[in-house]
């Protein structure tokens, strides 16, 4: 019986694969339950101190506007379905910068500037 958990040992796969998936499997595991500790307010009472979006921009309140609905999330989403028509729709292919007259060629802009000279480049020294 000694013999096979030697030659088990010994086994590349037993040496590198098991504490690989380990690593993996351990890890995310692990993560998870340290996110769950971070947000819940029985175990953080940190939690309860951290500020609303709408708390940290009142000043700012003439800029920033936050769209809450009181409808459900089904309710949006059938307004989202009734606003766009998903049976009636064209495959438009993008633009190939390979392909000649695919990409529309757009005006360039330059600044007519001359050169700086060696006394602007060197501060004046």
């Amino acid at each position: 019986m000694s013999g096979f958990f030697t030659r088990l040992s010994n086994h590349k796969h037993f040496k590198n694969g098991v504490p690989f998936f380990l690593f993996i499997f351990g890890g995310g595991f692990a993560l998870k339950e340290l996110r769950t500790v971070r947000y819940d307010p029985e175990l953080n009472p940190k939690i309860r101190n951290l500020i609303k979006p709408e708390e940290a921009f009142k000043d700012k309140s003439d800029k920033v506007k936050f769209n809450q609905t009181k409808e459900s999330l089904d309710n949006d989403l059938e307004t989202l379905n009734s606003s766009v028509d998903v049976n009636n729709w064209e495959n438009v292919r993008g633009p190939r910068p390979w392909e000649e007259g695919s990409i529309k060629e757009r005006p360039v802009y330059r600044v007519n500037k001359p050169p700086p000279t060696v006394k602007e480049l060197t501060g004046g020294i």
